[in-house]
């Protein structure tokens, strides 16, 4: 009797710390889903994620919500894509998420920037100069980013920014690392997610040009004319962009077509954007292209805008 006692006695014991051990077990699963699903998510900017390391909750993603609307994004670019034959790469940095969002076509083709290098040239200029322009750099320079205007281009950079070393220069600063600079300016070659870094220094913020020099940038390409406002903006009201069109003069009729800037959301719900395409077989054709990514991604990035 009292051996079978005892034997009772180590069951009951067992099984009261296999209890213990299953509560302990389900309030760690309860914990990490909470930290997953964002319930303590901080919203962060990367170029300003250095005061978040006080706090280690802080550099937590959002893994659920970041994963849903990279999901989103993808599915929807490839079903806009879907029966074209020309080259489509994309970025776009969420300030709402902290991440950014890509898409290629065609990985490792190489796209060229046409008249989008000309946000870079002027961000050189500032970064070069400290910020100071005289009164007839100040009027290429507007010529060059709200007009396209190419001479105007080619003197800031012979002129004020160094030739092609000093493109090239600028685009080392930024740590745009697949970004080349050409003789030939309009066929400098980059990546979306080159040009993101640049857009994100001008727009949210930067360790490298003045509050003064991103307001000057900011202010230029919210002014483009009229007949240049296509492209990223498409689906919105509230942005800034400058935009680059190429006849691929190669013979065969083709067209390059970029679009970038920034895209002011609802709610603060800001992005930057950058789409560059090659291949397409008119610039009206390009145009409309990008202009469908566009209202694609601001359907998903911010769905209560109503135009």
């Amino acid at each position: 009797m009292k051996q079978s006692s005892r034997r009772e006695l180590r069951r009951a014991q067992r099984r009261k710390f296999r209890k213990k051990t299953t509560v302990v077990s389900l309030i760690f699963i309860a914990l990490a889903l909470l930290l997953n699903t964002g319930l303590i998510f901080q919203n962060h900017n990367p170029l300003s994620q250095k005061n978040s390391v006080m706090n280690p909750i802080h550099n937590i993603p959002n893994l659920f919500k970041s994963t849903s609307i990279s999901s989103q994004l993808k599915k929807q670019w490839k079903a806009d894509l879907k029966g074209s034959d020309s080259n489509v790469a994309i970025a776009v940095y969420s300030t709402k998420t902290g991440e950014t969002y890509t898409y290629n076509t065609t990985p490792g083709h190489k796209y060229h920037t046409a008249s989008t290098v000309k946000v870079s040239v002027l961000a050189g200029v500032l970064l070069k100069n400290n910020g100071e322009l005289d009164s007839e750099g100040k009027d290429y320079a507007k010529q060059m980013i709200e007009n396209s205007d190419n001479d105007s281009t080619t003197e800031l950079i012979n002129n004020y920014l160094g030739g092609t070393d000093g493109l090239q220069d600028t685009f080392d600063q930024f740590q745009m690392s697949n970004t080349h600079a050409n003789e030939a300016w309009g066929m400098t070659t980059t990546t979306p997610a080159d040009q993101i870094k640049l857009l994100n220094n001008i727009f949210f913020s930067s360790t490298k040009l003045s509050d003064s020099s991103r307001n000057y940038i900011q202010h230029l390409m919210s002014n483009v004319e009229s007949d240049q406002q296509w492209g990223i903006s498409a689906g919105s009201n509230n942005f800034a962009l400058k935009n680059g069109w190429l006849d691929q003069d190669d013979g065969s009729g083709k067209w390059i077509i970029n679009s970038i800037g920034r895209v002011n959301g609802s709610q603060d719900n800001d992005y930057t954007i950058a789409v560059y395409t090659d291949n397409n077989s008119s610039m009206n054709s390009g145009e409309k292209l990008v202009e469908k990514l566009a209202r694609s991604t601001k359907n998903i990035l911010d769905p209560k805008f109503q135009e």
